[in-house]
């Protein structure tokens, strides 16, 4: 219901986008398409929880977190030639193309994936149209950002801001950069996306593979897995993510060659979806009643975090240089690396008994 919604939706705004003959309309229908885009990214999470198992689950998340990296990362080669040869507006026109044709894709194979009864009588009478389904819903805009409350949730999601955060200052001023040092038009820009994508679409899978090693092999050595062991692999992936903007930047300060620092760029965008990867699989883990509002909470941040970083790029970029504005990049995934991820892993069912008993106590304050 939601994907069909949605999908619907953006396709009508996307055509709207492109005959808009004002920015006015323009703008307006451009946000009214991101809302109605973002319901991948809100309840995708909650769909993987519903449909594989926990040994699965790593690598389930993995293959849904490459989707949500795969437009941004090849997109931008498609979008600079349609521009190039056939105008901006084809950007828009194509874009519908691909959303209609997904929009009867769902409604013709998409089904529910999670429906839980709480009594007989209520399975008896489980909605089957779609207007009873819409009265089932309970709509709570703030529900999901309430879950930043818990600490194991917020802790988990500002180290998720800060590195998709860095990732799209980076893939913001990448087009200018290599068009100021290197001279490359608006088609071989494009292409340099192919580069994150190779290094999003690897660290996703690898992260994938080794969380469900990892709980495979937890859980045969000690007959049960916690939550925060599906946290192990980011200190695989930590690294990457700090020495491949160092890499990138201080190649890119000394002009060498376009190619080398593509190599710092795909393997800080491997560290990237390495981490995001590993926090989403842990949250969906810790919360699985509830993974589609904390996965929603957790790229509510991911989302804020490439606004904050991409709005003052090309500032940042023009007073620090290159090679210093990387690594002041490093250095913020660092800190807020050492800063999340071991209290997490260590603490991480304290965090939550915490807070349970905290919310357990005010509710039976309200009651009495």
């Amino acid at each position: 219901m939601v994907y069909l919604i949605s999908m619907g939706l953006y396709t009508v705004f996307t055509i709207i986008c492109g005959i808009a003959s004002n920015l006015g309309l323009f703008f307006v229908f451009r946000i009214l398409q991101g809302v109605a885009a973002s319901s991948g990214m809100a309840v995708g999470g909650g769909s993987v929880a519903d449909l594989f198992h926990p040994h699965e689950r790593g690598r389930a998340m993995s293959v849904f977190m490459i989707s949500t990296i795969f437009g941004p990362a090849f997109s931008p080669i498609v979008g600079g030639y349609v521009d190039q040869y056939l105008g901006w507006r084809w950007i828009f026109y194509v874009s519908a193309i691909i959303g209609g044709v997904v929009t009867v894709v769902d409604l013709l194979f998409l089904r529910e994936t999670l429906y839980q009864p709480t009594d007989p009588l209520q399975e008896k009478t489980k909605p089957t149209t779609y207007r009873q389904k819409l009265a089932h819903l309970k709509f709570n805009p703030l529900k999901s950002i309430k879950l930043l409350g818990r600490p194991d949730v917020l802790l988990i999601s500002m180290q998720i801001l800060t590195a998709f955060g860095c990732f799209f200052y980076m893939v913001t001023i990448l087009p200018i950069t290599y068009e100021s040092l290197y001279g490359f038009d608006t088609g071989s820009r494009g292409l340099l996306y192919l580069t994150g994508g190779v290094g999003n679409i690897s660290g996703s899978t690898v992260a994938g593979f080794v969380s469900d090693r990892v709980y495979r092999y937890k859980m045969k050595k000690h007959g049960h897995v916690k939550s925060e062991d599906r946290l192990l692999p980011m200190y695989i992936g930590a690294p990457f993510l700090v020495l491949g903007f160092i890499l990138y930047g201080w190649l890119l300060h000394f002009h060498v060659h376009w190619f080398p620092p593509l190599i710092g760029y795909a393997c800080s965008t491997f560290g990237v979806m390495f981490t995001i990867t590993t926090g989403m699989t842990y949250l969906t883990d810790c919360y699985l009643p509830i993974s589609a509002s904390v996965v929603s909470a957790a790229n509510f941040t991911r989302n804020l975090g490439a606004m904050i970083f991409s709005l003052p790029a090309v500032q940042i970029r023009g007073s620090l240089g290159d090679g210093w504005s990387y690594t002041l990049a490093a250095f913020i995934c660092l800190i807020m690396f050492v800063a999340c991820i071991p209290s997490v892993h260590l603490y991480g069912p304290r965090m939550r008994n915490w807070i349970d008993k905290r919310t357990a106590s005010k509710e039976t304050t309200t009651t009495e």
